[in-house]
């Protein structure tokens, strides 16, 4: 070789990077829910990249910025040699209260340095991709308690008013008119099965109406607000709480979407309802329909049991407990049915409490000359009741269910002729019971003096020998005041005539 040239070539580090999905960059999603969108980066340059990828942007379909969750795994990202590639995946979640609409997410890959070295195109941006995210139009209507000033079980009793103060939230991401309804349940065994089909079916005698709670959660006064009763077709208020009276539905007024209302849902208790502990179940649909409606509410389905309940249904339970005072006897034997007027008849009475929680102070009363059906209506007259007693307490059944009868004696006075005396059990209504059809009973017979019709006509003797008597008196003092009085008439009018006969003899002498 007599001559030889070394030619040095300076080959150029061109950094380049190639972003690829694995899912379609379009998605249609719910607010709520998360998207996983797996991308491969590939290093198509000639030498090494420690690489970098970069959450950019989130934009609304008007450019605005919004804040979301995305979650870019880069310390997992490694460097990448020629030819290599990695795969990651960006967790996305939609937020729970987003507007329906388009949304756009891009993400960059960046290289470790900048190419070109030099130049107005020089920089570390290698490739990007654009994720289209279109949030759905989307119906949710919840329905809860607020624990800390409500609580889903009560204890109360027939005919008593139960109130339960909720909270109603459109969770939709636009403006709904939601209905209330209400569901009841029927047992089976031990469980209660909750019915699918609104109304309160066998409950015929309870009632749920609602209101809305102004000013709840401030310091002004609370209002109530009944809903209006209308008519379908009818204007309904603006801003106002309505009740349907043709179809007995109960709808709120627009709610906007993320919004609340406080609502009272108002239980009437029927007076003769039974005394257990029943659930009753609370429900507010979407104006578009439940689940198995195109677009309707996301979870709402018929069925209450299990993972089924859904977030716009609420089940409270209602503890019913109260006394039941009843009169088992009221009886007198027929040896005991008469006596002399002012003794007493003992009357055997017994009585017991068939509800489920004790009754303290029970008074009972024997009142007289009035029927059961007139001390119902009416009560016992003041002048009819003869007697009263306090019993300290009547407990409800024992773990057998047979209820403790409680025997005591009530002692009747007696006063002149045959009379029907009625025992009754808490007569001015201070103890609340299940029900008071139950708390009258008459003697099983008639209670008399020991000669009826002789001690009624002795009575009468002595109710007016002493107004007859009275009136004698006055009649003879006044026959004796007629006559002296008479008596000093007739003197006096004899002395005047004496006098009137001196003076004209006076007279006759002096003129002669």
């Amino acid at each position: 070789v007599s001559d030889s040239v070394i030619l040095s070539t300076n080959v150029i580090h061109k950094y380049e990077l190639e972003l690829v999905p694995l899912v379609n960059t379009t998605v249609f999603i719910n607010p709520g829910e998360r998207w996983i969108v797996p991308l491969q980066t590939f290093n198509t340059g000639n030498g090494p990249d420690r690489y970098d990828l970069r959450l950019t942007s989130i934009s609304d379909s008007e450019g605005n910025s919004v804040q979301w969750q995305v979650d870019v795994p880069r310390e997992g990202l490694v460097e990448l040699s020629r030819n290599d590639w990695q795969e990651i995946e960006v967790d996305i979640l939609i937020p729970n209260q987003v507007d329906a609409g388009t949304y756009t997410i891009r993400i960059d890959a960046l290289s470790e340095e900048v190419y070109p070295q030099s130049g107005p195109t020089s920089t570390k941006l290698r490739d990007f991709i654009e994720l289209t995210v279109i949030v759905n139009e989307f119906h949710d209507m919840y329905i809860y308690l607020d624990e800390t000033v409500e609580n889903e079980v009560k204890t109360t009793a027939p005919g008593k008013i139960v109130r339960y103060t909720l909270n109603i939230t459109n969770n939709g991401n636009v403006a709904d008119t939601p209905s209330l309804h209400n569901h009841t349940g029927t047992r089976d065994g031990d469980n209660w099965i909750m019915s699918e089909i609104p109304g309160m079916t066998t409950l015929s005698e309870w009632q749920v109406t609602w209101a809305i709670v102004r000013n709840f959660d401030n310091s002004q006064a609370e209002v109530e607000e009944e809903c209006i009763e209308v008519l379908s077709g009818e204007e309904m208020p603006e801003g106002q709480c309505v009740y349907i009276a043709d179809i007995g539905e109960f709808v709120l007024p627009q709610m906007e979407p993320y919004t609340t209302l406080t609502m009272r849902a108002i239980i009437k208790i029927g007076a003769n309802a039974k005394l257990e502990t029943r659930p009753l179940g609370l429900k507010v649909s979407s104006m578009y329909g439940d689940m198995a409606e195109e677009n309707g509410d996301h979870d709402d389905s018929p069925s209450w049991s299990g993972d089924l309940l859904d977030s716009n249904e609420l089940i409270v339970t209602l503890r019913l407990r109260a006394p039941n005072l009843e009169i088992v006897e009221a009886s007198v034997s027929e040896s005991d049915a008469s006596a002399d007027v002012g003794e007493t008849i003992p009357i055997r009475v017994v009585v017991q409490n068939t509800g489920n929680v004790h009754a303290v102070e029970v008074e009972i009363i024997l009142c007289e000359d009035q029927t059961v059906e007139e001390i119902e209506e009416r009560g016992c007259d003041d002048e009819n009741i003869v007697y009263r007693q306090i019993i300290g307490a009547l407990l409800p059944p024992d773990d057998t269910g047979v209820p403790n009868q409680v025997e005591t004696y009530l002692l009747y006075p007696v006063t002149a002729g045959s009379h029907t005396v009625v025992v009754v059990l808490d007569p001015n209504d201070n103890v609340v019971e299940q029900r008071e059809s139950d708390n009258s009973l008459e003697v099983n017979r008639e209670l008399s003096s020991s000669n009826p019709i002789i001690d009624i006509a002795g009575q009468v003797v002595g109710k007016w020998a002493l107004p007859t008597g009275v009136l004698l008196l006055t009649l003879s003092l006044l026959s004796v005041v007629y006559m002296v009085g008479r008596g000093r008439t007739q003197e006096a009018a004899q002395r005047v005539a004496e006098q009137s006969s001196l003076i004209n003899i006076i007279k006759t002498e002096e003129e002669l």
